[in-house]
């Protein structure tokens, strides 16, 4: 096939073919080894710690693991806006990373090692969602990433549809460090494939690197403090670092002046900070992010807490006694992936196409109100569990929807020269909103446990209204911007 004009002075679109697909299957293994360990954790650290002991503190080891990704998602995008031609190195530096971390994990010899090891598990999810989905974008034109960041969402279907059952078998049937071992292995074929795929000299892509100053040191630390803090207190205030005590209160009181500094910084550097205020003021960016954030906040109260509300309320149902609460629970999470299998490359073809996310986001949110209203109703103790397992397996639209839009929307409606830096901001919103949730919706069932679970079902209600609203103001690209393949 002849080559574009812009083929032929673009080495990320001239690239072999052969080297593209080593890099996309390397993406792709990464996104699912990282929804096989999120999806298992809920199993797996307490198997560890009734062997090497630690029962009363396995959950700080999922609590610490998405610091370093939210603070290292800006800097990734910093850097990688940049320096095109480090993104390789930054994804695939971050598998290797997260391999070595499976790999303690599975000599752990207590919990401690554990817990430092998974700290940096975060860069993981940095390394895929703020570099790895913009690598897509930058191998392939505008048609063809819509399609390949489509079947992002059905590899995340994979993940959350084979961990539960996979790694229960696993876990149960041969033991938890094995587990860790398959996933090492998993993750650490991905970094080679990654490594050894597209690759281009700096000088090469220099004409599509974000001019700007220096790195932005200051904006880093700051940053770091300001979410690191921010999630600490949140995601461990209802257990570690309890609300309301002076710890947990200096930890929200120093994220709040952190945040203030970074305000002042931002205003300061400008285009040059860490946080570059035209990805704040481009509208696209705010909506998908904003997106991001509620739609994550919401589904927590989904994914997290019916899988327990079946165990504890519903033990008594023929299904849950019949298949086991532990495997009645993960079901309801596991339906919302079924859908996701083949409605992830639809909706990233249409959203290539149409230039915009807003009518698959309005199709989403209609699910979305829809299910999530039909849980405020039937959500009581004694509903048959068979009625939350419709609703999830039908909440899969939106699920979907919301995986594809967040790989998929910020590659085609960001202007070239905000991509990367826009979408290390917009992939904030998800562990900011899967923290604020957890702890949110925590408090509810704890403060009310007879009626907590419909109280969140409320709250996710009210979210999701709110990103209904907001999903019509995203501003559909300019011809300039939609024509650049």
């Amino acid at each position: 096939m002849e080559q574009t004009n812009e083929e032929r002075k673009n080495p990320f679109l001239s690239a072999p073919n052969s080297k593209k697909m080593m890099t996309l299957i390397g993406l792709y293994l990464a996104v699912i080894a990282n929804m096989l360990v999120s999806n298992t954790n809920s199993t797996m650290l307490p198997a560890a710690a009734a062997e090497i002991g630690g029962m009363d503190i396995y959950g700080l080891a999922q609590g610490v693991s998405g610091i370093i990704g939210v603070c290292a998602m800006p800097i990734y995008g910093f850097i990688g806006a940049r320096n095109p031609a480090a993104k390789r190195l930054l994804a695939g530096g971050s598998l290797v990373v997260g391999a070595v971390v499976l790999f303690l994990r599975g000599i752990a010899t207590n919990m401690f090692i554990i817990i430092a090891a998974n700290i940096f598990w975060g860069l993981v999810s940095a390394g895929v969602f703020a570099i790895g989905f913009t690598m897509i974008r930058d191998i392939y034109d505008k048609k063809q990433a819509g399609l390949y960041l489509g079947l992002v969402g059905t590899m995340m279907s994979i993940g959350i549809l084979a961990g539960p059952f996979v790694g229960g078998i696993v876990i149960d049937q041969i033991g938890w460090r094995v587990w860790c071992f398959i996933l090492f292995a998993f993750l650490a074929l991905g970094a080679v494939l990654i490594l050894m795929g597209v690759k281009v000299k700096k000088e090469e892509v220099e004409f599509l690197a974000v001019k700007g100053g220096k790195f932005d040191f200051a904006g880093a630390a700051v940053i770091t403090v300001f979410l690191g803090c921010l999630i600490i207190a949140l995601s461990m205030g209802s257990n570690y670092v309890k609300f309301g005590t002076p710890l947990n209160t200096g930890l929200l009181v120093v994220s709040v002046i952190a945040l203030v500094v970074l305000v002042f910084i931002i205003k300061t550097k400008k285009n040059d900070a860490i946080v570059p205020l035209n990805a704040i003021k481009d509208r696209n960016t705010l909506v998908l992010t904003g997106a991001n954030f509620l739609h994550n906040f919401g589904a927590m109260s989904i994914s997290f807490f019916i899988p327990g509300f079946i165990m504890r309320t519903l033990a008594t149902d023929p299904i849950v006694e019949t298949i086991g609460p532990a495997l009645a629970g993960g079901l309801s999470t596991s339906l919302l992936a079924v859908l996701g299998l083949f409605l992830g490359p639809v909706f990233g073809k249409i959203i290539a196409k149409q230039n915009t996310a807003k009518w698959v986001m309005t199709l989403g949110n209609v699910f979305r109100m829809v299910i999530m209203a039909a849980f405020v109703l039937v959500l009581v103790p004694g509903v048959p569990v068979w009625v939350i397992y419709i609703l999830t397996f039908l909440g899969g639209v939106f699920n979907s929807q919301q995986t594809v839009t967040q790989s998929a929307a910020p590659q085609i409606m960001l202007k070239p020269d905000l991509r990367t830096l826009g979408n290390s901001v917009i992939q904030l919103g998800q562990n900011l909103g899967a923290g604020v949730g957890m702890a949110v919706f925590t408090l509810l069932v704890a403060m009310d446990p007879a009626m907590g679970m419909r109280l969140c079902m409320i709250v996710s209600l009210v979210a999701w209204i709110v990103l209904l609203a907001i999903t019509f103001l995203l501003k559909k690209p300019t011809e300039e911007v939609a024509d650049s393949e």
